[in-house]
């Protein structure tokens, strides 16, 4: 099964490793100095071209990716049927 998280980008649902709500994780030292990093290595893709509220990671066994999306991680979640990071 897929999550749709924006716009054209489904996500596979076994693949999610966590959903995260961007006003409530981004203030931490260590979640600023994670996406710093996904960043660097270019692993950062955005669901869409309107401001994030949450992004969610997955990794396929190999490789991590951070997805930004502008629907609420509430949403998702629900979506996804996943419990709420």
């Amino acid at each position: 099964m897929f999550l749709h998280a924006g716009e054209n980008v489904t996500v596979k649902k076994k693949d999610i490793v966590g959903i995260f709500d961007i006003d409530n994780t981004v203030t931490p030292a260590i979640t600023k100095d994670f996406l710093r990093k996904a960043q660097r290595d270019g692993r950062i893709s955005s669901a869409g071209s309107d401001l994030p509220k949450s992004f969610i990671i997955t990794s396929d066994g190999k490789k991590q990716k951070v997805i930004f999306s502008h629907i609420s991680a509430k949403t998702l979640t629900s979506r996804a049927e996943l419990p709420l990071s």
